[in-house]
């Protein structure tokens, strides 16, 4: 009972926050993600090591949010990234290498 109590109380003493996320795909053969985060402070950092056919929509409202995109693509083959922000105070950042015929990073802010 007092665990219970203890954990009650410390979610109004300690505040939570769930807006980062933490993305490794080692392979996207036909994945097709949808990411949208509404808030402050927002981080996504995405790390890829294969892009086959994948379609990755990232979409930040909101202020002080920021993405990092990593894409090592020794094979990567007809794959699209798509981040879109809106807000004050919004950054991306992106290392890709895309090896084979073609992958694409599209930026809306």
């Amino acid at each position: 009972m007092r665990l219970l109590l203890f954990s009650l109380i410390s979610l109004f003493i300690f505040p939570i926050y769930a807006n980062d996320l933490d993305l490794t795909i080692t392979n996207s053969d036909g994945t097709d993600i949808t990411m949208i985060q509404d808030g402050e402070d927002n981080e996504i950092d995405l790390t890829m090591t294969r892009m086959n056919g994948g379609v990755m929509q990232f979409t930040q409202t909101g202020d002080d949010n920021t993405i990092g995109v990593v894409v090592d693509g020794r094979t990567s083959n007809g794959s699209s990234i798509t981040v879109t922000q809106t807000g004050d105070n919004k950054s991306y950042n992106a290392n890709l290498y895309c090896a084979h015929a073609y992958c694409s990073l599209t930026v809306n802010q």
